[in-house]
């Protein structure tokens, strides 16, 4: 079978702008709870949400993504969808959905391993949103200090309530990163010019020149 044959091809829109979206929603949803602007203990909306917004948006989104060949967007987009789905699971789980059983066999520990796993995802995806835009870059670097707070509020390391406030300030301004990013990216795909400033790639690392068919072939037959 040729390279050819196994390639998908994608002439539908860019779903970034939906993707993003779902991550800037879900934030700001999940951020509000966390400063106490909303109950921090009813989870049973932030539930619905964070399914939904925060996981099949994004894995939608990151399907396509996938499909157009953008590696770091449907990485990233797919990696934080399920992340969401996880979390909506783990609320499930810990508010007794799932029975008595379940409930009682949680460790909340296990979250901040997840939470750290994440940060560790981010911040090596960090380094190539430097080659896409500020406003990407931006939204990346805020993500890494969430992870960060959540790792070290769930493990009870240092002031675990400024810890406390910094996620939830930091996950409320990737929500509104997120809505600016969404809008400029919407705005550039409808209207065909940027309407909204995203800046230009630093170029820190450069990239190699794509691969022929050819040379996909000969490193096959290696």
């Amino acid at each position: 079978m040729s390279i050819q044959e196994v390639k998908v091809n994608y002439s539908g829109a860019d779903p970034t702008a939906f993707g993003v979206l779902g991550l800037a929603m879900i934030c700001l949803i999940a951020s509000t709870s966390k400063l106490g602007f909303t109950d921090h203990n009813a989870t049973g909306l932030l539930v619905v949400w964070a399914g939904f917004l925060g996981g099949i948006v994004q894995i939608m989104a990151a399907k396509i993504d996938f499909q157009k060949g953008n590696v770091l967007g449907g990485t990233a987009l797919g990696a934080y969808g399920f992340f969401w789905v996880g979390m909506a699971f783990s609320w499930l789980t810990m508010n007794g959905a799932f029975g008595p059983g379940m409930k009682a066999a949680v460790d909340p520990k296990m979250l901040g391993f997840v939470f750290l796993g994440y940060l560790i995802f981010s911040l090596f995806t960090t380094v190539a949103s430097f080659e896409v835009n500020v406003p990407f870059v931006a939204l990346f670097l805020f993500i890494d200090v969430l992870f960060f707070s959540l790792t070290a509020v769930t493990f009870n390391l240092g002031p675990v309530s400024v810890f406390a406030q910094l996620a939830g300030w930091s996950e409320l301004i990737v929500s509104i990163i997120g809505f600016y990013y969404s809008a400029a990216i919407f705005y550039k795909n409808f209207y065909g010019r940027e309407i909204l400033p995203l800046g230009k790639p630093l170029n820190i690392i450069k990239k190699s020149a794509p691969l022929t068919d050819t040379d996909q072939r000969q490193r096959l037959r290696a």
